[in-house]
């Protein structure tokens, strides 16, 4: 893929990165070769990995001893950062929703083991709240109260993902005390998608002291063909003239490599909302994978972003959001 960058701008913006810790807040690849190349390849330092089902907790743990020359396995800033110092990627793990029963003292046991991100509703509604895609959207429900009670009780990040209806969204808000998240949407003035975030959200999550993540999947992006670097960039500009440059991030949401994850189910996975199917998925172009983070980097400096804010929207506010919750 060709870019519009000089050559310059692209090793500047490499040399940038070389000087900032670059975070994505959201992967939902599963650990594979393609991912590590790639993460080590684009300069990511930090990748927030998602489980999309328990059964997986073991192979991504041995996936990461396996790879333990280049991932280092995180559950605190600090440990982020000394994993940078070794030269690994630091990797860390999330939920996109709670995948335990009416039995919260499970969420001690996963805490343990490294979960440190938790989504809550993924699409349509559950025992928690409804989702984004429910035609009746309702209210964040009495055990949702204590799920999102019990994650901070936990120092796990609440994260509504762009999953969660914005009813439900609101009510998190309200009940949650310190930063909420949102790892992965776009923003629904760019863009008319149920997986998209409003202005006023978008602002309250901030409010929050919270970050917002910006996700490559084209259909998020725009509504036909191929959506363009140019096109995602806009999206940044959007999101920090309504929050501010504190509240922006990277939350790319890709599938990297195989994907082991079967047909797409069309309640969660609606047409309306996910038009292709998970095998044609395809992301902004030249975001196939990490290899394409410098580009983010250098249409960001070209756009007149400041250094220092570029290293902000680039992975410093997950970290600020992650060291307040987590509490290291």
């Amino acid at each position: 893929m060709s870019h519009p960058f000089d050559p310059a701008l692209l090793a500047e913006a490499r040399a940038l990165q070389d000087d900032i810790l670059v975070v994505n807040g959201l992967d939902a690849s599963l650990l594979n070769e393609e991912v590590v190349r790639t993460l080590k390849a684009g300069g990511v330092h930090m990748n927030m990995s998602t489980l999309p089902d328990l059964s997986l907790s073991s192979p991504f743990h041995q996936f990461m001893l396996d790879h333990a020359d280049d991932l280092t396995p995180v559950t605190t800033v600090a440990g982020i950062h000394a994993a940078r110092a070794a030269g690994r990627v630091a990797v860390g793990y999330c939920w996109q929703w709670v995948d335990v029963d009416e039995d919260l003292s499970q969420l001690a046991g996963y805490h343990r083991i490294g979960l440190r991100s938790s989504g809550l509703v993924y699409n349509v509604g559950n025992y928690i709240g409804s989702g984004c895609v429910d035609p009746n959207p309702g209210p964040l429900s009495h055990y949702g109260i204590q799920v999102v009670q019990a994650l901070q009780d936990l120092r796990i990040v609440v994260d509504i993902g762009g999953h969660c209806s914005e009813a439900t969204s609101y009510d998190v808000l309200q009940v949650a005390e310190g930063p909420v998240v949102c790892s992965h949407t776009n923003p629904l003035a760019l863009r008319d998608n149920p997986r998209a975030m409003t202005d006023g959200l978008m602002r309250a999550i901030a409010d929050t002291g919270g970050v917002i993540g910006i996700a490559a999947f084209n259909f998020f992006v725009v509504a036909e063909g191929q959506a363009t670097l140019e096109d995602f960039l806009r999206q940044f500009d959007h999101m920090i003239d309504v929050v501010g440059v504190e509240h922006v991030g990277l939350g790319l949401d890709q599938i990297i490599g195989r994907n082991d994850r079967g047909p797409v189910n069309p309640v969660t996975l609606p047409p309306e909302a996910y038009p292709q199917r998970y095998e044609d998925w395809i992301y902004v172009e030249g975001l196939d994978d990490f290899t394409g983070v410098p580009l983010i980097t250098a249409g960001l400096m070209e756009r007149g972003y400041s250094p220092d804010d570029v290293e902000k929207i680039m992975g410093a506010n997950w970290l600020r959001v992650w060291e307040e919750v987590w509490g290291e």
